[in-house]
């Protein structure tokens, strides 16, 4: 028989909450963010990255350097705006936090944009690179070219990141026999240029290896910093192993990607450039070779055809009109012998 302190457990135990749709969800967390007053007419600094625009709106993301914002402008507001916004742009912002019911998305929907001016951490790259360019380190003299046929690769990159199969999988299509060897590193955020260098000098210094590939799968400016420091430029210019970049994006390149040997668009096509297909190569040797012999054979045939043809023309045109061409050749040699009597008749051989 249950005593009364069962009965009271059970009158205190909290019922279960609501089961709530998505759609639901959301509406409720977009209801919230809009009758907060905190999070309306708030004001933002921080440097513009990640800028796009179609015939709608613009698009772009608000960083300072540690954390990032997306940010939406209609078009027909910013045509009113006195402000013309690129990437690196440091920029106060005034306007609402916006929740995005069908994508589960917040961004800030500035009404006032007030440029400051150009960026830090943009000026900062900016710095680094022309400095480089001035030590040489673009130089196109300085790269190493990769071996058509490695034995063995490395991969600097995060083992739980889809770059690294992505490289994997296109260096075995091209070769299965190529051997793969990953370290694993940290490639965004304040540890990853440590993380990418220390990786690199591994691979380079300990490790027989042919070529390494050092990159990601992309990401926004913010995350692929770490591939503009001197840190990361540093290890790939002082390899002696040629390293090719594979970091994802088809923007303007990043500083990793103007010192290493070979640049890449995506993991995918560095794993296909670093291995060439053995099949592939041959067919490339073989087929010009093909075409060549053929080339020579049609030369030979039409000339042989030409002086068949031309054979037959002469005895064409030499023959007496309606007479056979053998019955000329025995005409001919009759004559000479005629020829010969006479000869000799006159010499008084007969």
């Amino acid at each position: 028989m249950a005593d009364a302190s069962d009965a009271d457990q059970r009158d205190t135990q909290p019922t279960s909450p609501e089961v709530l749709s998505v759609s639901d969800l959301n509406e409720q967390i977009a209801s919230f963010i809009e009758q907060s007053s905190e999070l309306q007419g708030v004001r933002c600094i921080g440097e513009v990255t990640d800028l796009h625009q179609n015939g709608t709106a613009l698009y772009f993301t608000l960083t300072d350097g540690d954390a990032e914002l997306p940010c939406m402008i209609w078009a027909n507001r910013y045509r009113k705006m006195d402000a013309d916004l690129e990437d690196g742009t440091e920029v106060i912002l005034e306007g609402d936090i916006d929740y995005w019911t069908e994508g589960g998305k917040i961004d800030l929907k500035p009404w006032e944009v007030i440029v400051v001016g150009d960026g830090e951490q943009a000026a900062a790259v900016e710095r680094l690179r022309s400095e480089l360019d001035e030590r040489g380190w673009f130089d196109d003299e300085q790269k190493q070219r990769p071996p058509a046929f490695p034995e063995r690769v490395g991969v600097v990159t995060s083992l739980r990141g889809d770059a690294r199969y992505d490289i994997q999988s296109a260096i075995h299509e091209q070769d299965p026999t190529v051997d793969i060897l990953v370290k694993d590193a940290t490639v965004q955020g304040s540890e990853a240029p440590t993380s990418i260098a220390n990786g690199i000098h591994h691979l380079d210094r300990s490790e027989d290896v042919d070529s390494i590939i050092v990159g990601r799968g992309g990401g926004s400016d913010s995350n692929l910093q770490a591939f503009n420091t001197e840190r990361v430029a540093e290890a790939i210019f002082t390899a002696n192993t040629p390293i090719v970049t594979a970091i994802g994006h088809t923007d303007d390149r990043l500083i990793a990607d103007r010192v290493a040997d070979m640049a890449a668009i995506t993991p995918t096509a560095a794993g296909e450039s670093i291995a060439t297909s053995r099949d592939d190569f041959l067919a490339s040797k073989i087929e010009p070779l093909e075409q060549q012999l053929k080339a020579a054979y049609e030369t030979f045939e039409q000339a042989h055809e030409h002086e068949q043809e031309l054979a037959e023309a002469v005895e064409e045109a030499t023959a007496p009109e309606g007479l056979p061409s053998v019955y000329y050749e025995a005409a001919i040699a009759a004559l000479l012998l005629l020829l010969l009597l006479i000869t000799a008749l006159w010499l008084g051989v007969i």
